[in-house]
């Protein structure tokens, strides 16, 4: 049996070790490149809403610790020579065929905050074999991550009806090739992806900022976490969208203020906005109507971090929203507040 085998080499070691006074004091030193590069899925999860025709998931490597001391929390350090990952989709949920739902798939990672690899015609020799959910890609020496996006049929789950039946797929890194390094993956983490119901809480909704009451409850409701909410008037207001994601929640106010955005070159007008957003820590995403727990950040003058809480509840109905929700930040707290929202 492999638990006796194990049990009694570890015994001979110890009896070993008893016997050799000598080296009672002595400790082999633990050297850093001993120990191999790991590469690992970034995220444990995604989702995309069901007419949408596309989704990726991340390869990365794990941090190791900074050789120049510079980083207390440990760095990723890129590898030295480039290595083939191997992974695999599998426990379809929701279908069948891989094929049916996977159209196409590429790779590239990113060059700056304007280029990516495939801007350079950098190819990561990316191989999917959608009959098996079986591929392989690049991953390129001096580069931290790169991402895997698939094409997708929205098709295949488009539909104008509410499904409580999980929809989606997982992803599993299998193993790597990278001669004469030092590298493993991590096959035991999963990233899960989620085909998410827009006839259901996900998805953009938009508040009626012309009704002065559901305009008000938004501001008592946001405004205790957010000073500059706190202090609008509907004439500083273009519009209000609250949109719940893959655990996650964003609310937005599109102010009538514009301002102008340089990216990448190109500067263009737009109107200044100001998000809020907040982790999805309890949500039945998987019912028309239940409990909801947003928790979140705000970073104060000095650099701290609060935290703020908001518990309730929603219901959808026919394509409308209810939320009633309490929140606590920093001592103050709201009583009760309800907001009707469209999409």
């Amino acid at each position: 049996m492999k638990t006796l085998k194990y049990i009694f080499f570890a015994s001979v070691i110890l009896s070993m070790t008893a016997c050799d006074k000598k080296n009672d004091n002595l400790i082999a030193p633990i050297v850093e490149n001993d120990f191999p590069q790991i590469l690992l899925l970034a995220d444990e999860g995604d989702g995309e809403l069901e007419d949408e025709d596309k989704f990726s998931f991340k390869i990365t490597l794990a941090d190791r610790k900074d050789p120049e001391g510079n980083e207390l929390g440990g760095k990723i350090i890129p590898l030295e020579q480039d290595a083939t990952v191997n992974f695999e989709v599998s426990d379809t949920k929701g279908f069948d065929a891989i094929s049916s739902y996977i159209l196409d798939a590429k790779a590239f990672y990113e060059i700056d905050d304007c280029t990516s690899s495939e801007d350079a015609d950098i190819d990561l020799n990316m191989v999917f074999d959608a009959r098996t959910g079986k591929g392989s890609v690049t991953f390129p020496k001096g580069v931290e991550e790169i991402e895997i996006e698939f094409e997708t049929e929205a098709s295949l789950f488009d539909d104008d009806v509410f499904n409580e039946e999980e929809r989606g797929l997982e992803i599993k890194l299998s193993s790597v090739n990278a001669p004469g390094q030092n590298v493993v993956v991590n096959s035991s983490n999963v990233f899960e992806y989620r085909v998410l119901d827009d006839e259901g809480i996900y998805g953009e909704y938009e508040l009626d900022i012309d009704d002065a009451s559901q305009f008000q409850n938004y501001i008592n409701l946001f405004g205790l976490v957010n000073e500059e909410v706190k202090g609008l008037s509907a004439d500083d207001v273009e519009e209000i969208k609250i949109e719940f994601q893959y655990g996650e929640l964003k609310a937005l106010v599109v102010l009538k203020q514009t301002i102008q955005v340089s990216e990448c070159g190109e500067t263009e007008t737009v109107n200044r906005e100001i998000e809020i957003e907040a982790d999805l820590e309890e949500l039945e995403g998987d019912s028309l109507k239940g409990d909801l727990e947003l928790v979140g950040e705000i970073e104060d003058d000095k650099g701290a971090s609060k935290e703020f809480v908001y518990k309730g509840s929603f219901e959808v109905v026919s394509g409308a929203l209810t939320l009633v929700l309490q929140g606590e930040f920093d001592d103050d707290e709201t009583e009760e507040i309800t907001l009707a929202l469209s999409k």
